[in-house]
Formats: structure tokens, C-alpha cells, sequence
């Protein structure tokens, strides 16, 4: 047929092992293959996959919940998939367990429809008419996939860095209605478009602390209610700067920022008010300020968003839209971070999880 197959079958004392090793499924296309009752062009993508069926029962299988490699025995077929069992921990995995295909009824095709939408940014609804998904599913997918590209992130960060906070209003939006005993502790449901109760800094905003390296690396959290201490800013960010390159902090004049610098022993460059207004100079925060203004610009498109997912929205702003990756970079980080979050996850999540 003129058609060149990546698998290469073992030689004949092996064959007889390998084949047995194979489900039923795969064996009747094996089986059919060698006959010849089948098209080989029709199955070249189907026999392609089990390479990886070959390698892994050469290099054996590692248990996702003890990290074993042994004592593994394969136990069952569901839906087609081989699962196995651990004989160490008495539990059974798949091939897709701890990844986003785990307990998904849906296949690639929709998850790549997806990801689509989430790099275009389009709402909820829009994504459930295309992706043919409940909105439900579609609310719970974008937490979950947000959840596994958390850890993407950029880490060790260096050189010059500017730090600065920015503030959105609490919200509980999602949340159950609010009483009388949560209104006087100072939980209020304020409407849609409505001007806050108070001026300034106060215990009704939250606050994002931003870092954004001259190299391009950013981070940013959601650090507490109010202004940020150094206690809340050495809590999130201590771990996000490296230790071996040197760093210069460029901030404002704030209290925080002087007394995480100096626990530290970072460089420190405090500016004025209105942080060193022109660009020309060397150090200034004029670029975590277009940060600000891009970051609440897309926060804003949204018609707001509840305190407690505003995590996952700085991540789908830092990874997915400064980054502008394509559907395959984003499925290979998909697949590489392993996700066990689940609907129960995301539901009942708490109101602030990041300002315990």
C-alpha cells in the first residue's frame, strides 16, 4: 500500500509474548492487520499508538499514588482503556489517571475546542454552544485547566524587578446570599456598577501584588485584604525570586516593600509618588503600571469576577494571554501538570482561600 508504519513488530520468539501482553481490542487489530482483512492506511494511526503500549510494558509502569514500579498487574478494559492495579497500594489507575482526561466523558476533539476558546477569551455561554458542553461543564473545565496551569507561573525571578500593588473589589460573587451577622463583620453585597462605599485603601478591596522582571518574567497573588504587609509579600513571593542572580526592587515608598527588602538584602530603589514618571530613566515602575492597566482591563471584560477564582484569573492573564501559546503548548502543559481537580473542588471552594 505504500504506507510506512512507525511500530515495528518484535522478532518471532518475542512476538508470541508481546502479543499476549496486548488487550483484546488491540490484538483483534493486530490480528486483523497481519491477514490482511483490513486496510493498512485506515490503521497506521491506530497501530502507532501501541508503541507506547510497547514501551511501557518494557519500562514498566510507575503508580501515580506511590510511585512504585512494581507489583503492577493490569486489571481490566473500561471504555477501552487498559487499567491496572497496584499490589503496594492496593489501588487502580489508567494510562490517563491524574491528567485532564481523567473522569472526562469527552474526547480531545472537545478539549482542544476548548482550549481554543479559552486563548480567545470568549464566556462561558459562548464556549458551551461551541464545545456542545453544559455551562456547568464548561465553568467547572476552565477552573480545572486553570488549576494545572498554575504552576507555569514564572519562577526565579531577577535583575531589575518592579513591585507594586494593585486592588479590585471584594466580591462573593457565586457565593450563598449573605446575612445580617456577615454584613456587620463587614460583608456587604454592593450592586453591579455601583461606586464603593468608601475612598482610598480598605478592608473592601483586595490586593494584587505584582512583580514584573525587565526580562519579561512575571508573577502576581492575591495577597491580602487592604494593604499588603511584608509578613503576606515574604509569605508569596519569597520563593519567587532567585537566589543565585542578583535582584534590584524598584517600588514605591511604601512600608512593606522596605522591610521585605531589607529581610532580604535586595538592592532596594525607592521612588517618589508617582514612581519616576520618565520611561528614560534607569529604575522606575512604569512597566508594572501598563501591567495594571492591561491586567484590569481583562478582569473588567468579564463584568466581575468572585474573589476566590481571582487566582486563577491572573493565571489565565500571565500564561495564556502575555504568552500567546498555541493549543499544542498549552495540551503539553496540560498533560505534564496532572490535575485531580473535580467539580466538588471548585464549588466549595472558600470565599478567600489565598487570604487565610
Amino acid at each position: 500500500m505504500g504506507v510506512k508504519l512507525k511500530i515495528k513488530f518484535p522478532e518471532l520468539p518475542k512476538f508470541k509474548k508481546w502479543y499476549k501482553s496486548l488487550p483484546f481490542l488491540k490484538r483483534k487489530i493486530v490480528g486483523n492487520y497481519v491477514t490482511g482483512d483490513v486496510n493498512a492506511r485506515t490503521l497506521a494511526s491506530t497501530l502507532n499508538k501501541l508503541v507506547s503500549v510497547k514501551q511501557e510494558n518494557e519500562g514498566g509502569l510507575k503508580c501515580p499514588y506511590c510511585g512504585r514500579k512494581r507489583n503492577i498487574v493490569k486489571y481490566g478494559i473500561r471504555r477501552g482503556n487498559q487499567w491496572y492495579k497496584c499490589k503496594n497500594c492496593e489501588k487502580t489507575f489508567s494510562n490517563v489517571t491524574n491528567t485532564f482526561l481523567d473522569s472526562s466523558k469527552k474526547g480531545l476533539g472537545v478539549w482542544e475546542k476548548f482550549i481554543e476558546c479559552m486563548i480567545h477569551k470568549f464566556a462561558i455561554r459562548k464556549t458551551a454552544d461551541i464545545c456542545k458542553i453544559n455551562i456547568k461543564t464548561a465553568f467547572a473545565w476552565r477552573h480545572k485547566f486553570l488549576d494545572a496551569l498554575s504552576q507555569y507561573q514564572d519562577k526565579y525571578l531577577s535583575g531589575i524587578v518592579e513591585l507594586d500593588d494593585t486592588y479590585f473589589r471584594l466580591s462573593f460573587k457565586g457565593s450563598r446570599p449573605i446575612g445580617r451577622r456577615a454584613r456587620k463583620r463587614g460583608r456587604s453585597t454592593p450592586k453591579r456598577g455601583s461606586r464603593p462605599m468608601r475612598r482610598g485603601i480598605h478592608k473592601g478591596l483586595v490586593s494584587v501584588t505584582c512583580a514584573v522582571a525587565r526580562n519579561g518574567r512575571i508573577f502576581s497573588k492575591v495577597t491580602s485584604r487592604g494593604r499588603p504587609t511584608a509578613e503576606k509579600i515574604h509569605k508569596h513571593f519569597i520563593r519567587r525570586f532567585s537566589s543565585k542572580k542578583p535582584v534590584i526592587l524598584c517600588t514605591d515608598k511604601d512600608t512593606a516593600y522596605r522591610k521585605f527588602a531589607a529581610e532580604k538584602e535586595f538592592e532596594h530603589k525607592l521612588l517618589g509618588q508617582g514612581g519616576a514618571t520618565s520611561v528614560r530613566r534607569k529604575y522606575h515602575v512604569q512597566t508594572v503600571n501598563n501591567y495594571h492597566y492591561l491586567l484590569k482591563e481583562f478582569i473588567d471584560s468579564f463584568h466581575g469576577v468572585s474573589t476566590k477564582y481571582l487566582d486563577n484569573y491572573l493565571v489565565w492573564f500571565n500564561v495564556i494571554c502575555r504568552k500567546k501559546p498555541n493549543i499544542k503548548r498549552l495540551l503539553n502543559k496540560y498533560i505534564k501538570a496532572g490535575n485531580d481537580t473535580r467539580w466538588d473542588n471548585v464549588s466549595d471552594r472558600l470565599s478567600m482561600p489565598s487570604l487565610k
